[in-house]
């Protein structure tokens, strides 16, 4: 049934898959399917679930004493004291608030984030190794305010793995936990003897070979692997439960343990840094880890039971429709691992209950959240813009709910995913703000949209124009400047990702002449935009990267 599934997704219009199951017995099932290369083993591209080995290598240097997660970062990179802060009196940045995404670092240094398609090992290594010095021209937020998701952040802390081992990160990978569970066809660089990366594609129908992406901030998402070695490695790490693998028995325990995190997480819980799902089994409740991976056109997800030693894991190579089903398709695979292991279904938990109506007076209005602007607007039935979409809301078990049934017409809605989401309009540290969750997807998980106030001041109106940078390989080619209709500042801000394209549209407030500082908490909010004028043209530098305006 397991493989069948597997197949299914491939033949959805992927172009390769790497795939790996645990039964919870120690056997490793893997494999690679479709593709036409079989010359060699072909590694997949894993994203961010590099950020588990980033993790383990900082747990283990913790069981030898070389550093421990609540040492400030700058015991090991002091140029961090060299950044700007928001705001007075902040505290110093731990390893623990990186690791949980929760450091108040920028969510990402934009600039530069990308690397030639033809850059060298020694050059990526070199890009990776300039971080700290990048420190000095940027600014945080407050730590432990609001989780916000740090690919730049754990680039740093593969910088705090090189200074305390005394190695290179690649051989400290290498060595420490690659080799260590045996994985023969794993690495954070590129060259790799006996094994390459396997080609990536973009198109839906036809289907196009992309270049490879490459990244400087390695320990962020720069792994490539198989199905295989992704077996061997859970097996070692569930051997770290009998002190017989890649970490401590305490360590393993902290690792899945749920993390103090600020209370704009609600109900999320993560580990360090995996993601804990709530599930039910047997009427008592399993928490799931895992981490999804993306870094176009490849896409990986690993989910497992610490408890039961049941694991899933896919990866794919092609950008389309299909690659949205891999985490979904993940899911049901656990899910049947763990009921042949168990005799159990997994099952998700009811949505918790809620004695009071949740009340919608004082919450009319914008709200700013890392999808965009929201409006919430008064009416016999109200309405939430989502995206450009609106969509009524109605009461449901005492909050609201997206009467989707509405937007879709006449059709019925049977997918109970889609009718359970939920949203609740609530006050967080003396601000309004909504969630949007449902019983798969925890509230807080995918941050929350904060209520703001337009403010009528505006830059300059040459400021309002299209800005290009020069970069070639930018993961932000485009930021445009733009009022709203309703009059106050936006910026447009466009991403490439590996033949994808997207854009988001943030409210922004003008703080001075020559800064802009886009609003709400999360991922890419809160942070700051500078305007120039040079030699008479218009310029605007945001992440690191300088944009020249039309």
């Amino acid at each position: 049934m397991v493989q069948s599934k597997i197949e299914e997704l491939q033949n959805s219009g992927i172009e390769s898959l790497s795939y790996m199951f645990l039964l919870g017995d120690g056997k490793i099932h893997s494999g690679k399917m479709g593709g036409n290369e079989k010359t060699r083993v072909q590694r997949f591209k894993i994203g961010s679930i590099t950020k588990l080995f980033t993790g383990i290598a900082l747990l283990q240097l913790q069981d030898k004493g070389k550093l421990k997660l609540d040492d400030p970062v700058s015991k090991y990179i002091p140029e961090i004291k060299e950044m700007q802060t928001r705001g007075k009196n902040f505290r110093e940045i731990t390893i623990r608030d990186i690791l949980t995404h929760q450091s108040g670092l920028p969510s990402d240094l934009a600039s530069g984030f990308f690397l030639s398609p033809d850059a060298s090992d020694p050059q990526i290594l070199e890009s990776f190794r300039s971080l700290p010095k990048r420190l000095s021209q940027l600014e945080r937020n407050e730590p432990h305010k609001a989780h916000s998701y740090s690919n730049f952040g754990f680039g740093i802390l593969g910088i705090v793995i090189e200074r305390s081992s005394g190695l290179g990160i690649e051989d400290y990978f290498q060595k420490e936990i690659f080799a260590r569970a045996g994985m023969k066809h794993s690495t954070l660089l590129e060259f790799h003897e006996g094994s390459e990366i396997v080609s990536g594609y973009h198109g839906f129908f036809w289907k196009t070979k992309t270049k490879r992406p490459l990244i400087r901030d390695l320990t962020a998402g720069a792994i490539s692997t198989t199905g295989e070695d992704m077996g061997l490695f859970m097996k070692s790490f569930f051997l770290s439960k009998k002190g017989k693998g890649l970490v401590s028995k305490e360590s393993f325990a902290e690792f899945h343990r749920a993390q103090p995190g600020p209370t704009s997480n609600f109900q999320m819980k993560m580990g360090l840094p995996v993601l804990l799902t709530e599930r039910r089994a047997f009427e008592k409740t399993v928490w799931i880890a895992g981490h999804s991976g993306s870094l176009p056109p490849y896409f990986a997800d690993l989910i497992y039971d610490p408890e039961t030693e049941t694991a899933s894991f896919l990866a794919g190579n092609t950008t389309g429709f299909a690659m949205a089903s891999i985490q979904p398709t993940n899911k049901e695979l656990l899910d049947t691992v763990f009921e042949f292991k168990t005799g159990a279904f997994l099952e998700s938990p009811p949505i918790a209950e809620r004695k009071e109506q949740n009340k919608l007076d004082g919450y009319y209005g914008l709200y700013a959240s890392p999808f965009g602007v929201h409006e919430l607007k008064p009416g016999k039935t109200p309405q939430l813009d989502i995206m450009g979409i609106n969509f009524d809301l109605v009461e449901r078990e005492n909050r609201f709910g997206t009467d989707l049934r509405l937007f879709f017409g006449l059709i019925p809605i049977k997918d109970k995913t889609i009718e359970s989401f939920r949203l609740e309009f609530e006050s967080w540290e003396g601000e309004k703000v909504f969630t949007l969750y449902s019983s798969d997807m925890s509230k807080g998980s995918i941050g929350f949209a904060l209520l703001f106030h337009p403010d009528q001041k505006l830059p300059d109106k040459s400021y309002f124009t299209t800005y290009q940078t020069n970069d070639p390989h930018s993961i932000i080619p485009r930021v445009e400047l733009n009022k709203d209709k309703r009059g106050f500042l936006l910026a447009t801000i466009d991403y490439s990702l590996g033949g994808l394209g997207y854009s988001v549209t943030l409210p922004c407030k003008w703080e001075s002449p020559t800064t802009l500082r886009i609003l709400g908490y999360g991922r890419n909010l809160g942070e700051r935009m500078e305007l120039k004028t040079v030699d008479g043209k218009p310029k605007l530098v945001y992440s690191g990267i300088e944009f020249w305006g039309d």
